[in-house]
């Protein structure tokens, strides 16, 4: 009878130190997968999906009203179709969701059952049991070159839908998509059933896959082989990339979404075109000028004088953005004053905001405060300049002009560049 050696570990059973019959030769080590990049779009969106079931308790549903909801729903559901998302994001499923079906309507939920083993004998036998009872997926959903399910509503999309690309003016259509997002939340503007590609005209807004869509403009005008119209648009999604797409595939892509929808908009908003606010005028925010009520000793002379302003830029509205002064450090924990407010339009917030600050960078105060909680800081965005000098270095900013002039540090006003 062969000598039989006492195996130390599992990696001696595999190497066969232990095995002089070779009972297990054909056995090999799994290789490991490759792990996505940490970063990738495609782990960020799933920890979203985590965040607001460690928020409410329970998975997103994309057919909720809460446009934000449908949207995680969406792509959860999309997680839950594709075996090669689902496998790049596993290691973050602490919750469940891929298997999870009550993203769906519990009229579509199926019971699971555990296969009934037959006879065992083998060692095959044993670990295909082991497999069952601990909830192995099958293996072939990690061998990616050989999936062919897809999304049953996404199957016959076409390429441009899936060829998106970075939006890099995406800063123009940021407010765009937050005010439509608010006015379908609160109802102002309706969701319908997308039913004709004549509904598709630049301007408007669909839900595509869970996402908000814009057709921005017609890049090339054009015609079908039958002669009905289909210009290639510029379309541009909430999430920040864009995609260049013909009229009638879009309209082939919203039919074939089961959740796909036109939005009809607010009436104000149609109002904009006749009060010459095109398309290409768009409100990408707001330069504001306060004024603090604080408190603070280190600053009593230039509050007392009518200069210690904060200029700052915003793409919510200012009232949204300093309803919280008191208890902010950037508003000096203070309550402040609204002094100007010039909305700006396609405008690049960080261009904006550098040219604030270059423009102004002899005027900014600094001094270190002492925050209620005791931490030191210094005021990010305040200038020692009165009203008036800060609302003319907004207007040049906004007019675009603000290089033809240069603060006169002497007499802290604005001088025309000679």
């Amino acid at each position: 009878m062969p000598d039989f050696k006492s195996p130390l570990s599992f990696d001696d059973i595999i190497s066969g130190n232990c095995d002089p019959q070779g009972i297990l030769n054909d056995l090999k080590p799994e290789m490991k997968k490759k792990s996505a990049p940490a970063d990738s779009l495609a782990r960020r969106q799933f920890e979203e999906i985590n965040a607001f079931r460690e928020r409410t308790g329970r998975p997103p549903f994309y057919g909720a009203t809460d446009i934000n909801e449908m949207q995680l729903g969406a792509r959860l559901k999309t997680f839950q179709g594709n075996a090669k998302l689902a496998a790049e994001v596993s290691d973050l499923d602490c919750y469940g969701l891929l298997a999870s079906t009550s993203v769906h309507t519990k009229e579509h939920a199926k019971e699971e059952s555990l296969p009934v083993s037959a006879t065992v004998s083998s060692f095959d036998d044993v670990l295909n049991a082991a497999g069952a009872l601990l909830g192995d997926s099958d293996p072939s959903i990690f061998q990616i070159e050989h999936v062919t399910e897809q999304r049953a509503d996404a199957r016959h999309w076409p390429d441009e839908i899936a060829n998106r690309k970075p939006c890099k003016d995406f800063y123009n259509f940021e407010k765009l998509f937050r005010d439509m997002q608010r006015d379908i939340i609160n109802r102002k503007a309706q969701t319908a059933c997308f039913k004709s590609s004549s509904q598709i005209v630049p301007g408007d807004f669909f839900i595509l896959s869970g996402l908000l869509c814009f057709v921005d403009s017609v890049l090339k005008e054009g015609q079908d082989r039958a002669g009905q119209d289909n210009p290639r648009y510029r379309v541009i999604f909430e999430n920040g990339v864009e995609t260049n797409i013909l009229k009638l595939s879009l309209a082939r892509a919203l039919y074939q979404d089961s959740n796909g929808r036109r939005i009809i908009p607010d009436p104000s908003t149609v109002e904009n075109n006749f009060l010459g606010l095109s398309r290409k005028d768009r409100a990408t925010g707001c330069i504001y000028i306060l004024a603090s009520e604080t408190k603070a000793p280190a600053l009593a002379d230039l509050k007392n004088q009518g200069r210690l302003v904060k200029i700052g830029y915003s793409t919510q509205s200012v009232n949204e953005r300093i309803k919280n002064a008191e208890n902010d450090p950037t508003y000096l924990e203070a309550p402040v004053r609204v002094l100007a407010s010039l909305d700006c339009y396609n405008l690049n917030p960080q261009k904006v905001e550098y040219l604030i600050h270059a423009f102004l960078a002899k005027q900014r105060v600094n001094i270190t405060i002492i925050s209620s909680k005791g931490v030191p800081y210094k005021p990010v965005e305040w200038f020692a300049v009165d009203r008036d000098t800060a609302v003319a270095v907004a207007e040049h900013i906004v007019k675009g002009d603000i290089l033809n002039y240069r603060m006169d540090n002497t007499t802290g006003r604005i001088k025309r560049v000679a």
